[in-house]
């Protein structure tokens, strides 16, 4: 069985609008509901679970009937920060597993996505599906093509090398066994916290595919992105 989490949580600070950036309403409808279209299409995907800041959680009520999301499970509360976040959205669809699923748990697949890229495809679905079969887990890229500089106090302070680098999106594949062993492993309160769900995996000695991504798997982050959505859906 195969789970998208998609993680809901922001608060919208850097859209500088007076409701988080997911509930904002692009012909009619809420770009959360946008995204979680895209996996409700998907056949490879079986169920989704949201994870929501605790403020929002009652806003999903009614999004089967009013925008189709049969596929939703459940919508849980987020941590105060991206792994406890995921770590909350991989506990629920165990949870779910162990009581639905008739086969092996920890051998179904978990989709981890960011609410706030919907423009996520079905090849790239599909890709991470077939890389993380494969390998147990993967992450979306696509390949830097820009020249990268380190900035230290408002100068360039010199080029950095382009060759082999990738700009990171999601989803992020995993069997379910593989990124619950590694969240096992990891310290929450640790001085260098990871900022996405392969990285957690490679601390624990695991191997991550590149799944490859889109130049349109964009995250809405600021209104010049909000009005590229609305433009190009």
């Amino acid at each position: 069985m195969n789970i998208a989490i998609v993680l809901a949580g922001g608060t919208g600070t850097r859209m500088g609008t007076e409701v988080p950036k997911q509930f904002i309403e692009i012909d009619g409808k809420p770009l959360v509901a946008h995204t979680l279209e895209k996996f409700q299409r998907s056949p490879l995907i079986d169920g989704i679970i949201v994870v929501s800041n605790r403020a929002c959680i009652g806003l999903y009520d009614g999004f089967s009937g009013r925008y189709g999301i049969t596929k939703l499970l459940a919508v849980v509360c987020g941590g105060r920060d991206r792994a406890r976040s995921s770590f909350n959205g991989v506990r629920a669809a165990r949870a779910f597993l162990e009581k639905n699923d008739n086969g092996d748990a920890d051998g179904s697949f978990v989709f981890i996505h960011d609410a706030a890229r919907p423009f996520v495809t079905e090849d790239i679905i599909a890709e991470n599906y077939r890389l993380a079969r494969e390998y147990g887990a993967c992450e979306t890229a696509i390949p830097n093509h820009d020249t990268l500089i380190k900035g230290v106090d408002g100068f360039n302070a010199g080029r950095l090398p382009r060759e082999n680098t990738f700009r990171v999106q999601t989803p992020q594949t995993f069997r379910l066994d593989v990124i619950r062993d590694a969240f096992g492993k990891y310290d929450f309160d640790c001085e260098d916290p990871v900022t996405d769900d392969a990285e957690l995996v490679m601390r624990n000695g695991g191997r991550v595919a590149i799944a490859a991504g889109s130049p349109l798997n964009i995250k809405v982050t600021n209104p010049g992105d909000l009005e590229f959505f609305r433009l190009k859906r």
